[in-house]
C-alpha cells in the first residue's frame, strides 16, 4: 500500500497561494520515506516551535498501569507511534499550555481557528503544510467518563487503514488556558509541501 502512496505522488503537483505561500499540492508521503518533524508554524499567529520526540513513561493509577506520555516543557512533542512529518496517517503533536514555555498556550486562548494554515518541518528540512478542519470542543480530563477517554483517545489515534492520500496533523493540549480540567484538540488536514 505505501508503494501507491509514491505513486500518487508523481501527479503533476498544483502551486496553491496560501496568505503569501506557495504549496505545492501533492499526495503526502509514504511513512518509510518520512522523517521525524522538528518545527511547527502557525503563520497567523507568529507561533514558531521547535518540536522533539515525545515517549511515555509507565505509572500506575489506581492500582492500575498505564502509560503517561512525558510532554517536554520547552518544546512540542511528537509522539512517537504516530505519523513522521508529511506522512500517511494522523501526526500527533503535544505542548504544554500553562508550564515551561506554554508552547501550545495559543490553543487553550481559542486563537487557532479553522482554516488557517499549520506548517510543519521534517528533519530534512522539508515543510509541510496542513489547513486547521477542526478544533474540539473541551473533553473533560479529571474525572472523565468512559465516553470522554475514548474520544481523547480517538483524536490521538491512527486510521485503521490510512488511505495512501490520506494525512492529518493533530495537536493537543489542555485547557483552558488557567487550569487543565479538559483536553483540546486541534485537527489539520494535509494540503501538501512548500514549494522552493
Amino acid at each position: 500500500m505505501l508503494t501507491a502512496c509514491g505513486e500518487a505522488a508523481a501527479t503533476a503537483p498544483v502551486a496553491t497561494p496560501t496568505a503569501g505561500i506557495v504549496i505545492e499540492t501533492s499526495a503526502p508521503l509514504a511513512v518509510a520515506d518520512a522523517q521525524p518533524p522538528v518545527r511547527l508554524q502557525i503563520p497567523a499567529l507568529a507561533l514558531d516551535v521547535a518540536v522533539v520526540p515525545m515517549a511515555w513513561q509507565v505509572t500506575e493509577f489506581e492500582g492500575k498501569r498505564r502509560a503517561v506520555w512525558q510532554v517536554p516543557m520547552a518544546e512540542a512533542g511528537w509522539h512517537i507511534n504516530s505519523a513522521p512529518a508529511g506522512a500517511v496517517g494522523n501526526t500527533v503533536l503535544s505542548g504544554h499550555h500553562q508550564q515551561g514555555a506554554a508552547v501550545f498556550a495559543a490553543l487553550a486562548r481559542g486563537e487557532v481557528t479553522v482554516g488557517q494554515t499549520i506548517q510543519v518541518t521534517d528533519a530534512q528540512g522539508r515543510i509541510f503544510a496542513y489547513t486547521v478542519t477542526e478544533v474540539s470542543a473541551p473533553i473533560p480530563a479529571l474525572a472523565a467518563t468512559a465516553q470522554d477517554a475514548a474520544q481523547a483517545a480517538a483524536y490521538l489515534a491512527q486510521p485503521a487503514a490510512p488511505s495512501p492520500a490520506t494525512a492529518q496533523l493533530t495537536l493537543a493540549t489542555g485547557w483552558p488556558e488557567f487550569s487543565d480540567t479538559h483536553y483540546i484538540f486541534v485537527v489539520a488536514t494535509w494540503v501538501g509541501e512548500l514549494g522552493n
